[in-house]
């Protein structure tokens, strides 16, 4: 049997049902859950429960939860066998009429959330973001009032996105209903503007490099702010720098031809740390880098049921909506669901140990481990996409896009043949932005 999880919780007997109704109001408040009564939850081994006391149950369950919670729940109650033996299974699901809560306690003290195998109190952040959830809203999508929809940076985006029409498609903003000025949404804010901290002060990455592999001793440190775009860019940055191996002497500088962890797996999974985290709850995403493992802490749980032997699956859940779509108009992620999975299909292909993804007490955890024999291998279709490339930087400088075109892949696939020239010193990288040019070394 599975773990106690943030959508799974045991119990010997049920001898409070308050208690249990705060764990009914946690699981619809999030993503569902069940709990079990007649299994131990310590060690998880299935003791059962007399056909009676399922009975008694079954019956004070049904009205005293209605009676307890608002707005009503109706869970699944019913008995089932597990190893032989008769247990009782209260199955709830995510709710649509979030914030759900504890009658007696009101709904600014009454409602709770899992954290991970706990039942937990929500905190106000979390009330907030549950309050957004019952107008259908996320809390990327919620327009910030005190910010001018002229203050960010829309540069980034594709010119046939910069016209008017197009910029109201992409759902950036909302009319003010007093003034009818646009008021932008905080997924642009975090996108687009130049300081998005000084709006959403949880929006920015610190990155450390650990002298040991246990232990806090720091070789260095850096809090990398900006929009959420050039804060992926310059954390893949560093860690190449830091995971840079068989450095080589080009002009005054010495450059990496290769890196401890593949670049691929490296850039998808500090983009699925920025671009899906929850923004709504504090503290910043951290990143720490020790002699034989890379560690991503990302607050708050993972987006959607955590269920670790199905990660990779194809399964794909939107936290932020603002976010995911100018990112995906961005090319910076490809399609949804496939972000996990070619982590570890890479991890797999190259043989290194397989990623470890951890729900915590108040954070999402990624390890990713490598052997010290181990470096970054070119398989025969990477070689040939950057022989393509090549051939083609020799009739001059060129851009991300038309490479992409040339391949004929996706702006984000191309950048990772491109990162990988990079690093053997084989493209310069020129300019920022849109004006990004990538030019043959000589």
């Amino acid at each position: 049997m599975e773990r106690e999880s943030r959508t799974q919780e045991y119990k010997q007997d049920i001898t409070d049902i308050r208690k249990t109704a705060k764990t009914v109001v946690a699981f619809a408040n999030g993503d569902g859950g069940t709990l079990i009564a007649g299994v131990k939850d310590r060690s998880i081994s299935v003791i059962g429960l007399s056909e009676n006391r399922i009975d008694e149950l079954s019956e004070k369950l049904n009205t005293t939860l209605y009676d307890l919670i608002s707005p009503p729940i109706f869970p699944q109650i019913y008995e089932q066998n597990i190893e032989g033996k008769s247990c009782l299974v209260i199955r709830v699901f995510p709710g649509n009429q979030k914030p759900y809560f504890i009658n007696s306690e009101g709904i600014e003290k009454g409602v709770y959330l899992r954290i991970g195998p706990h039942t937990r109190r929500a905190s106000d952040e979390m009330l907030e973001e549950l309050k957004l959830q019952r107008r259908r809203l996320t809390y990327d999508e919620e327009p910030l009032l005190d910010i001018g929809f002229g203050e960010l940076d829309l540069s980034p985006l594709p010119k046939a996105l910069l016209s008017e029409n197009s910029i109201g498609s992409l759902d950036l903003f909302e009319y003010d209903r007093l003034n009818g000025e646009k008021r932008p949404r905080r997924g642009a804010v975090l996108m687009f503007h130049p300081e998005p901290h000084k709006w959403v002060r949880e929006a920015y990455v610190i990155i450390s490099r650990m002298a040991e592999r246990t232990g806090r001793k720091t070789i260095e440190s850096h809090d990398i702010y900006g929009p959420l775009p050039l804060q992926s860019e310059a954390v893949l940055e560093l860690l190449c720098q830091w995971l840079g191996q068989n450095y080589t002497l080009r002009g005054t500088k010495y450059e990496a031809a290769t890196s401890i962890l593949p670049l691929s797996v490296l850039r998808e999974a500090i983009q699925n740390a920025i671009f899906h985290r929850n923004y709504s709850l504090p503290g910043p995403i951290k990143i720490a880098l020790y002699p034989d493992r890379l560690e991503i802490f990302s607050p708050g749980h993972f987006a959607g049921p955590f269920v670790p032997q199905e990660l990779g699956n194809g399964a794909s859940y939107i936290r932020n909506k603002v976010i995911c779509q100018l990112s995906r108009r961005l090319q910076l992620i490809e399609k949804r669901g496939t972000g996990i999975k070619l982590i570890m299909d890479t991890m797999k292909q190259l043989q290194f140990p397989m990623p470890l993804f951890e729900e915590g007490a108040g954070s999402f955890k990624v390890t990713m481990r490598w052997v010290d024999s181990q470096q970054s291998n070119f398989n025969s279709s990477e070689e040939k996409d950057q022989k393509i490339i090549l051939d083609l930087l020799k009739k001059g400088p060129t851009s991300s896009s038309k490479i992409a075109k040339k391949l004929e892949v996706s702006k984000a696939t191309a950048l990772k043949s491109i990162d990988k020239l990079i690093l053997g010193g084989k493209v310069v990288k020129k300019g920022r932005g849109p004006n990004t040019q990538y030019t043959a070394a000589h």
